[in-house]
C-alpha cells in the first residue's frame, strides 16, 4: 500500500505547528544518520518536546499505516536511530525533568535527559545511575535505556534491565501506561487485559521450557543486547513487571519511552587503578577471571594494535614505546568508600594474578593525574583511530562477548579475520570483566566488491562468535540493523518465534521502528550504506557521532555540525557522480542552515573525539560568497578601521537617543529600511548599548609596574546597556581596577585602529583579518618593550584571536590577569548572589575555572545557568542573525532564580545577547571585582 506522506504532512503540520515538522528535503537528509554507518533519509521529521506532540503523531500514523522511528540523541551505532516514514526526534527542551526520591534511592528522569546531567544531579548524594556507556556525556535516558547501554563498570549487574524501578510509556495505540502507579496499572489492565494475558502465557510457556529457559539464562549471564530481553520471560511473572524489562533494550520498536524510574547506585568515593601490562594476549585473558568479585570494579582490555595505535600520542605513557611487540594490557579500577578497603582490595587483585608473569610490576594509583592518564589511553583509542583512518573511510565498531574463558582464543580468532577480509588496520580492546569485546575497523564503501567483502566478515565474524563460542553478537551497543540479520541465527527458532511474538503483543500494526531488532532480510547490514566522501580535512575525520550536538548553539535552531557535515558529504558525492543540478540545488538550499547559521564557535571542536571543526570550515565556505562589492567595503573597513570603530560607537549613540525620543516601534521601522539598503544594519534590540570610548591612563608613578592594556573592540564599541547599574565603558572599569592594584597602564595611541581580525576572520575574509591581527600584535611587541612588559586583552575571544597568530611576546587576558595579578591584592567584600556565563572562548581557552574562582572570590552564591554552553552571539552576527542567539538563549531566563539581577562574562558582545534575554544586566567580571574591591 502507497503511503500518502504528503497528507501526513498536511495533519501533522496542522496539529502541530511549522516548527515542528518539516518534510524540507535537505533538512531530512540532514537528519538521515546516527553514529552508525547506515543512512536512511525519512520522509518527515517531528521535534517532539511534549507527550501531545507524540500522540498526535501516532494517531496519524496509525491513520495512515506509516512507521514511526523515535531518536533520542542518535548516538545508536548499530542504525536504530534512523528509519523511513517518520522520524519523530526528542525536541531540545523537553522531556527533562529529573526528580530524585527523599531516601535518593531512585531517580525519575525525562527521556530526553543526558546521562551525564542524571548523574550531576546525584553527584552530591554519592549516587549515580547504573548504566555508564561511553556515551554518556551525549546520550539520552529513552536511548540508554533502548538499548540497554552499559560500559566500562556496570556489567550486567547494573544496566538499565538491572537498575530500571518504573516507566512511563505510550503504546502505539495511544494508551498510556506508568508501572509505577497503581492506579494506571489499573486502567490498563481494564483497557488492555489481552496484552497481560500474552505476556503472562508467554512467560509461563518459556519457563515450561526448561531448555529454552536455561539457553536464555546462559546467554545473559554475559552482555547480550541481541534481540528483544526475554531474559525477562524467565526472570518475572507479574505482566508488569515483564513491560517494564522488556521495553529495557527494545530500541523503540515496542512502544515510546517517556520516563524513567532507576534505582541508583552508589558511587565510591575512593578509586585506584593500574595499568597491568602482559607478554601476551592469551597471559592478560587468563588474568581475568581469578579477579572477578567485589575487589575490582573495572577491567579494561587493549590488545597488541590497540597499544600500537596510541603510542607516542600526546597524553599517552611514554613507555609504552618500550613494549615488546604482542604486549597487551589490562586496566584495572578498584574502588571503595574508604581507604582502608581501597587497599585491601588492590592487595586482592594483585594476589589473585601473582601467578602470571608481567612484563612491569603492577602497581596501583590513587592518584587521579595518575591513573586520569591510564583512562586517557582507553578513552583515546577511539577517537584516535578514528581520526587516523584514511579519508574517504568509514570507521565501525562492533562489540561481540564472550564467556570468560574464551576471550583469549576469541581475540586470536578475530584479529585472523581482520587479515583475512583486508582489515589489517583492526584493533581488539573492551570490557574484560564483562567478556566484551570492542573492534575497529575502518573499511571503504566506494565499490559493491567492498561491500561484498564486509558482507563476507560479518558472516564470518557471526559464525565464530555464534557456533564456535556461542558468544553474543551485541553486547551493548543494541541490535539495531547492524545485526537484525543474526538474531535468529544466534538464538534459534524456539527464541526467535517469541521475540516475533512479543513485536506483535506490542505493535500489531508493525508501525514502531520497523526492520530494527527483527528483520527477514539477511543482507539489511550491507544496505543503505552511508558513503563518506573526502570533503576538506577540517571535518573528514567526523564520524557522526553525535557528541558536538549538546553543545552546538544553533541544534533547537536548525543544524547541528553532525547535520552540516552530512548535507556537505551528500552534496559532494553528488558532484562526483556528475549531478551537478542536483548538487547545486541542494547547496542553495543548505546556505542558510549549513552557512549562514552556523555561530563558529568551535564547541563542537571540543566536544569532538576526532577533534573535527564545523566552525573553522564554514568560514572557509563563506569566502566563496563575499562579492566584489562586499570586498571593498571589508577591504575600506579594514584600512580605515579607526574611523569605522568611531561611527559605529556615535552611531550607537544616536540610536539610543532616537530610541528615547520615538520608542520602539519607530525605532525598529528605521532599522528595517537600513536594512533594505545594507545588510550591515543590525535589527532592533531595546537592550542595545549606548556607544563606548576608550577611556584615558592616569599619569604614571614612579616605582609601580606597567601594564600594557588594549580595550578590544566590543568594549570600546559598545557601553553600558539600559539594564546597566553602571554607567561606565568596560575600559573605564579596567583602568580603575590596574591602578587600584598598583599599576601603571599604557595603552596604544591608535588603539581605535587595532583589531585582533575576528570581524573578519567570521565572515570569510581571511587576509583582512590576519593582517589585522598581525598589526595588532606589532603594536602590543613594541608597546610592551619586546615582552618586558605583560600585555593584557579584555575580551576573551579577542584574545584567543591574537594568540593564533604566535605572538612572541606573551599576551594575557583580562580574567587571566585579574586572578593572577589583582585578587591576591585587594580586599574583597562579597556580593549576595550572581550567576556567571563560561562562554566558547572560556572553554577554548580552558579559563573555566579562573572564571569560577574570581566569581567565587566575589560572591557567595554563584549559578551558572544549565545547558548554556554559547550565548549564540558569534561575534557581529547577533546583530544581523538574532535568531541564533534568541535560540540558544531560549532558556536561559527560567534558569536564573528571580533574586539574581545581575551576570557576568569576559566578552562585551556575549553580554549584550546575555542581557537581552535573560532580561538582567551581563557584564565583564571586571566591573564585579572593581566593585567588590573598592
Amino acid at each position: 500500500m502507497t503511503i500518502d506522506y504528503q497528507t501526513i504532512m498536511q495533519e501533522l503540520t496542522l496539529q502541530l505547528g511549522e516548527k515542528a515538522v518539516s518534510n524540507d528535503p535537505t533538512r531530512r537528509f540532514a537528519w538521515s544518520t546516527d553514529a552508525s554507518y547506515f543512512r536512511i533519509v525519512p520522509e518527515i521529521v517531528v521535534h517532539a518536546n511534549e507527550l501531545e506532540q507524540v500522540k498526535i503523531t501516532l494517531k496519524i500514523a496509525r491513520k495512515h499505516n506509516a512507521p514511526v522511528t523515535y531518536r533520542a540523541a542518535g548516538t545508536s551505532l548499530s542504525g536504530q536511530a534512523i528509519g523511513e516514514g517518520i522520524l519523530l526526534i526528542l525536541g531540545h527542551d523537553g522531556f527533562r525533568t529529573i526528580n530524585i526520591s527523599a531516601d535518593r534511592s531512585q531517580i525519575t528522569l525525562g527521556c530526553a535527559v543526558i546521562g551525564a546531567d542524571a548523574n550531576a544531579a546525584l553527584k552530591s548524594f554519592n549516587k549515580k545511575i547504573g548504566p555508564d556507556p561511553a556515551t554518556l556525556a551525549a546520550a539520552k535516558i529513552g536511548g540508554i535505556v533502548s538499548n540497554n547501554a552499559s560500559g566500562m563498570c556496570c556489567g550486567t549487574a547494573q544496566n538499565s534491565y538491572q537498575t530500571i524501578a518504573s516507566v512511563k510509556l505510550l503504546f502505539a495505540d495511544g494508551t498510556e501506561l506508568d508501572t509505577g502507579c497503581e492506579q494506571s496499572k489499573s486502567a490498563f489492565a481494564l483497557s488492555h487485559p489481552g496484552i497481560l494475558e500474552a505476556l503472562s502465557s508467554l512467560a509461563k510457556m518459556t519457563q515450561n521450557n526448561s531448555a529454552l529457559a536455561a539457553r536464555i539464562r546462559k546467554k545473559f549471564s554475559i552482555k547480550n543486547t541481541t534481540g528483544y530481553s526475554i531474559n525477562a520471560l524467565v526472570d518475572f511473572n507479574d505482566p508488569f513487571d515483564l513491560i517494564n524489562h522488556l521495553i529495557v533494550g527494545a530500541e523503540g520498536t515496542l512502544a515510546f519511552v517517556n520516563e524513567v524510574t532507576y534505582h541508583t547506585v552508589e558511587e565510591a568515593l575512593f578509586k585506584a587503578s593500574a595499568m597491568a601490562v602482559f607478554f601476551s594476549m592469551e597471559d592478560a585473558a587468563s588474568a581475568v577471571p581469578p579477579m572477578k568479585g567485589d575487589s575490582v570494579a573495572a577491567v579494561e582490555l587493549l590488545d597488541w594494535a590497540s597499544i600500537k595505535s596510541v603510542m607516542g600520542k600526546p597524553g599517552m605513557p611514554t613507555w609504552l614505546n618500550q613494549l615488546p611487540q604482542g604486549a597487551a594490557i589490562l586496566l584495572i579500577e578498584c574502588r571503595a568508600n574508604n581507604k582502608t578497603t581501597l587497599a585491601q582490595y588492590t592487595q586482592d587483585v594483585i594476589n589473585k594474578i601473582a601467578h602470571i608473569e608481567t612484563e612491569r610490576p603492577i602497581e596501583f594509583s590513587n592518584d587521579p593525574a595518575v591513573f586520569g592518564q591510564y583512562w586517557a589511553m582507553r578513552s583515546g583509542l577511539f577517537p584516535i583511530l578514528g581520526g587516523a583512518r584514511p579519508k574517504g573511510t568509514s570507521v565501525i565498531i562492533e562489540d561481540v562477548a564472550f564467556e570468560l574463558e574464551h576471550l583469549a582464543a576469541a581475540a586470536a580468532d578475530l584479529t585472523a579475520l581482520f587479515h583475512k577480509h583486508g582489515y589489517p588496520e583492526g584493533v581488539i580492546y573492551g570490557h574484560a570483566l564483562a567478556g566484551n569485546f570492542h573492534f575497529i575497523i575502518t573499511p571503504t564503501f566506494s565499490s559493491e566488491t567492498d561491500t561484498r567483502n564486509f558482507h563476507a566478515f560479518m558472516q564470518d565474524v557471526a559464525d565464530m562468535v555464534i557456533n564456535k563460542y556461542d558468544g553474543s553478537m551485541k553486547a551493548e551497543h543494541g541490535t539495531g540493523r547492524a545485526v537484525a540479520p543474526f538474531v535468529e541465527m544466534e538464538w534459534g527458532a524456539d527464541a526467535y518465534t517469541i521475540m516475533k511474538q512479543i513485536k506483535h503483543i506490542f505493535d500489531p500494526q508493525g508501525l514502531l521502528n520497523p526492520g530494527v531488532i527483527l528483520n527477514d532480510d539477511a543482507e539489511i547490514h550491507v544496505k543503505n550504506i552511508k558513503p563518506c566522501p573526502v570533503v576538506d580535512d577540517f571535518i573528514d575525520k567526523c564520524i557522526e557521532c553525535g557528541f558536538c550536538e549538546k553543545t552546538c548553539p544553533t541544534s533547537a535552531l536548525n543544524f547541528s555540525p553532525r547535520q552540516r557535515i552530512a548535507v556537505l558529504r551528500e552534496i559532494e558525492r553528488l558532484t562526483e557522480s556528475g549531478d551537478k543540478q542536483a548538487a547545486d540545488k541542494m547547496r542553495a538550499s543548505a546556505k542558510y542552515d549549513v552557512i549562514d547559521t552556523c555561530a563558529a564557535c568551535q564547541l563542537c571542536t571540543i566536544a569532538c573525539p576526532v577533534d573535527s571543526s564545523m566552525g573553522q570550515l564554514v568560514r572557509k565556505l563563506r569566502t566563496p560568497y563575499i562579492s566584489t562589492t562586499e570586498q571593498k567595503v571589508l577591504d575600506f573597513q579594514a584600512k580605515h578601521y579607526g574611523a569605522v570603530n568611531t561611527v559605529i560607537s556615535t552611531g550607537f549613540n544616536l540610536l539610543g537617543t532616537i530610541h528615547k525620543l520615538t520608542g520602539d516601534s519607530v525605532t525598529n521601522s528605521l532599522m528595517n529600511v537600513g536594512r533594505m539598503i545594507s545588510k550591515e544594519v543590525p535589527y532592533w534590540n531595546p537592550d542595545f548599548p549606548k556607544g563606548g570610548n576608550v577611556a584615558k591612563p592616569s599619569a604614571h608613578i614612579i616605582g609601580q609596574p606597567t601594564v600594557v592594556y588594549f580595550p578590544a573592540c566590543g568594549g570600546r564599541t559598545f557601553g553600558p546597556t539600559p539594564k546597566d547599574p553602571d554607567s561606565r565603558t568596560l575600559s573605564e572599569v579596567v583602568m580603575t581596577l590596574l591602578e587600584r592594584a598598583g599599576y601603571n597602564v599604557v595603552t596604544p595611541n591608535n588603539t581605535r585602529e587595532l583589531c585582533c581580525g575576528q570581524m573578519w576572520e567570521s565572515k570569510g575574509d581571511f587576509k583582512n583579518a590576519d593582517t589585522k591581527r598581525d598589526e595588532l600584535i606589532d603594536s602590543l611587541s613594541k608597546l610592551s618593550e619586546n615582552g618586558k612588559v605583560p600585555v593584557v586583552v579584555d575580551a576573551l575571544s579577542c584574545t584567543y584571536r591574537t594568540l593564533t597568530g604566535n605572538p612572541k611576546v606573551d599576551i594575557l587576558d583580562l580574567v587571566q590577569f585579574m586572578h593572577d595579578n589583582i585578587l591576591p591584592k585587594v580586599t574583597i567584600t562579597k556580593k549576595a548572589s550572581i550567576t556567571l556565563h563560561q562562554g566558547c572562548s572560556a572553554r577554548k581557552m580552558k579559563l573555566e575555572p579562573t572564571l569560577q574562582a574570581i566569581a567565587n572570590a566575589c560572591a557567595q552564591d554563584v549559578i551558572a545557568p544549565a545547558g548554556i554552553t554559547c550565548c549564540g552571539y558569534a561575534g557581529e552576527k547577533g546583530l544581523y542573525k538574532p535568531e541564533i542567539n534568541a535560540s540558544a538563549l531560549r532558556n536561559i531566563k527560567k534558569l536564573i532564580p528571580t533574586e539574581v539581577k545581575q551576570g557576568y562574562y569576559a566578552n562585551r558582545m556575549c553580554e549584550v545577547g546575555l542581557t537581552q534575554h535573560s532580561g538582567i544586566s551581563y557584564r565583564h567580571l571586571a566591573y564585579l571585582l572593581e566593585e567588590c574591591s573598592r
